[in-house]
């Protein structure tokens, strides 16, 4: 499996605030995104745990990509953490385009219920 180097843009994190609650993003300033024509060979028996991918969903309004890591999250599926990914190498505006917004939260279901209840 290929990887391509991409650069972390952080919202938050230098103001003292971490969105993701420990994501990635919180924790590197580099992902390696899941790319064939990428540079950087991955093992894919022992992935790195800042190893992203890009996801494509389509709703009625359009559609949407963001980045998420490979690794299934632990608790509640993969969520926005407030934090943007980009690369000037033109693989990653092949595969994304714009600067993507980095999904890397999660939340146990007692926290999801708690911060989502009336």
């Amino acid at each position: 499996m290929k990887a391509l180097p991409i650069e972390v843009y952080v919202t938050k994190r230098r103001r003292g605030c971490d969105c993701t609650n420990g994501g990635i993003s919180s924790k590197y300033e580099q992902l390696l995104l899941v790319c064939d024509k990428g540079y950087v060979t991955i093992d894919e028996e022992n992935p790195p745990e800042n190893l992203v991918k890009v996801v494509t969903r389509n709703f009625g309004f359009g559609t949407y990509k963001h980045i998420e890591p490979v690794a299934r999250p632990q608790h509640l599926g993969w969520m926005f953490g407030g934090n943007l990914a980009y690369s000037s190498d033109s693989r990653f505006s092949e595969l994304a385009g714009n600067p993507l917004p980095i999904h890397d939260r999660q939340e146990t279901q007692e926290v999801y219920d708690l911060l989502t209840s009336d």
